[in-house]
């Protein structure tokens, strides 16, 4: 069977046309293959992203919102007209708030102690039952100082922890005897922080003042007196003997004015 030309060229035209179907195909099904494989491992780790596991290692102080540690200090000038008893006053109030006195002295200073929420209230009280009140505050913000400090003393305990573990593994006396001493020098990193936490803590819970009463001085009224209906008498002799001494004096003693002495220029 012969075939012609244009049969030729038709039968080229279908192969042409079969191949690049063919290779369109199976480059849609390489494209797809790996979008399909993205997506299952997409679906596979989902669920870690999504939900992680609460065994993270991420702390508790990223996760809570901390409120700010503020220290207060307030400095009081009052007058008083006794200072004594004043200062048994202001230690009474201090003691009604549930404050104390640190330290007092007869000449008018006290160091007191009084709750930071109560502050206000013992200021307000204070600035009542005083005489030319003044007052100076100021706040320190310690909530830094006191997060950095927390976190050592976890890492220290951790660390303390850890030291414990490899005592436990050590097999000569050498190697006891280091782990021991780390652990010494751990254990004195872990009195300190919390020492130091107790202070700031206190330090927030308990706001200083220091209260200074000096003397009111009140002003001297000079009274003026007048002599009675008998007094009178003797009154005027007072005057006229006045007098009499006056013209006395003068009888006897002059005084005797200086010539002026030119100074040469």
């Amino acid at each position: 069977m012969k075939i012609t030309k244009n049969q030729l060229s038709f039968l080229l035209f279908l192969s042409l046309c079969f191949s690049f179907v063919h290779c369109s195909s199976a480059k849609g099904m390489e494209r797809e293959r790996p979008m399909s494989r993205s997506y299952g491992e997409a679906e596979e780790y989902a669920p870690s992203v999504a939900a992680p596991s609460p065994k993270t290692d991420t702390t508790s102080n990223e996760l809570k919102v901390q409120k700010r540690m503020m220290v207060y200090s307030v400095n009081v000038n009052l007058q008083s007209k006794e200072i004594e008893s004043k200062v048994t006053e202001i230690i009474k109030l201090a003691e009604s708030y549930g404050g104390y006195a640190l330290q007092y002295s007869s000449n008018g200073i006290i160091q007191l102690k009084i709750p930071a929420e109560k502050l206000k209230q013992f200021l307000f009280t204070l600035r009542g039952q005083s005489q030319n009140y003044s007052e100076d505050v100021s706040a320190k913000d310690v909530t830094e100082d006191y997060t950095d400090t927390e976190i050592r003393m976890e890492n220290s305990l951790k660390m303390r922890v850890r030291l414990l573990e490899i005592l436990k593994s050590t097999k000569t006396v050498e190697e006891t005897l280091k782990v021991e001493a780390e652990l010494n020098k751990v254990s004195e990193s872990i009195e300190r922080w919390e020492g130091k936490l107790k202070y700031l803590a206190s330090a927030v819970q308990l706001s200083s003042v220091q209260v200074q009463v000096r003397q009111k001085w009140e002003p001297v009224v000079q009274k003026e007196y007048k002599p009675g209906p008998l007094g009178y008498p003797f009154y005027y002799l007072y005057l006229g003997m006045g007098k009499v001494k006056d013209g006395l004096v003068w009888l006897f003693i002059q005084e005797i004015p200086k010539e002026k002495t030119e100074i040469p220029d």
